[in-house]
């Protein structure tokens, strides 16, 4: 029972990503909504009495829930960071490009 709150103590070593706001992150973005979409199934859920298609439907969204913290979270900041790493060394290539054309033809 605890374990739902103090998995949230993970949560600092888990964000890998370099960029702390949602607002330039997308990808963050759209799991954050899968995260608050799986908190009201989880709210439906506790209020259903603990039959057959209620209780599976509980075990998967628990799974997510901690999914999210341990796996998802990392996952999608490593992955974030690895598209602007590239996007940054294409950018910085096609200057380095421009630059060399320009003053090679002097």
């Amino acid at each position: 029972m605890f374990g739902s709150l103090l998995i949230l103590l993970v949560l600092p070593l888990t964000d890998l990503s370099r960029i702390r706001a949602l607002t330039f992150r997308p990808a963050m973005k759209f799991v954050f909504w899968l995260f608050i979409i799986n908190f009201f199934i989880l709210m439906w859920i506790g209020s259903q009495h603990p039959d057959t298609p209620y209780l599976e439907i509980g075990q998967i969204s628990t799974a997510f829930y901690f999914a999210w913290f341990l796996i998802i979270i990392p996952f999608v900041g490593i992955a974030e960071n690895t598209l602007l790493d590239i996007a940054y060394d294409f950018e910085v290539r096609k200057s380095e490009f421009k630059f060399n054309e320009i003053f090679s033809k002097g």
